[in-house]
């Protein structure tokens, strides 16, 4: 596999797009990227040093892409933006935060930690109950062991043929030990023994999971910006 660090952040940024949703031929936008579907964003624009990367929904008109595609500019002209999604339909909301991805991958963390699967999902039984049922399609998972129950997991959000983007949860009880980074450290190895990239995203108003990134050292390789309409 290509070292992380010497991937692109155009091509990381791909890479987290295709990961997040699904997308036609045209590269539209057609959904989220997970097994119950879900509505795609009318507009996701992926910034990065390379400049902005934009996607648009397949049943925008093609006449407001062409319009949106002179507008998706540094720096991002926010309520412009919107009034154009807004001639469309509705705006439901709009999601802004930073984009990582891992400078080495760690092969150690806690021995707390244990990769779930379905020898031993009983262990996410007491504060993980949903994940027990959708284990095959969050693999890898790793959770923070304390007696005998998850307190701590990460898995994955979405997965493509080459990326992985993480979800993060600690039990409220639990936070401020330093488990989640733990956790994470062990969902990465697992995700790059795979042959993918392993991707973590957040919002901006997310400060512990901002935090977490900076413990592991991640790499801001971008920021991800999407507006998404009523169904």
């Amino acid at each position: 596999m290509c070292p992380i660090s010497n991937i692109a952040p155009l091509e990381l940024m791909e890479m987290q797009a295709q990961t997040l949703y699904t997308m036609n031929t045209q590269q539209r936008l057609t959904g989220i990227n997970e097994p119950e579907g879900g509505h795609a964003p009318a507009l996701f624009i992926g910034m990065s040093s390379a400049g902005p990367l934009p996607y648009y929904h397949e049943q925008l008109p093609l006449e407001l892409v062409h319009q949106m595609g002179h507008d998706v500019k540094l720096p991002i002209d926010i309520p412009k933006l919107m009034r154009r999604v807004e001639t469309f339909k509705p705006v439901k909301e709009i999601w802004m935060g930073p984009a990582y991805t891992f400078r080495e991958k760690y092969d150690e963390w806690n021995l707390n930690v244990q990769f779930i699967d379905y020898n031993n999902r009983f262990l996410l039984k007491e504060h993980f109950p949903v994940l027990m049922d959708r284990l095959g399609v969050k693999m890898p998972v790793a959770a923070y062991i304390i007696a005998d129950s998850a307190v701590a997991v990460c898995c994955s959000a979405r997965v493509s043929q080459r990326g992985a983007e993480a979800s993060l949860y600690t039990v409220p009880a639990y936070r401020g030990y330093g488990y989640a980074v733990e956790t994470v450290k062990c969902w990465q190895y697992h995700v790059q023994e795979s042959g993918r990239i392993p991707l973590y995203s957040t919002s901006w108003d997310n400060l512990p999971s901002q935090q977490v990134a900076r413990k592991l050292g991640l790499i801001q390789f971008g920021m991800d910006f999407s507006i998404t309409t009523t169904s």
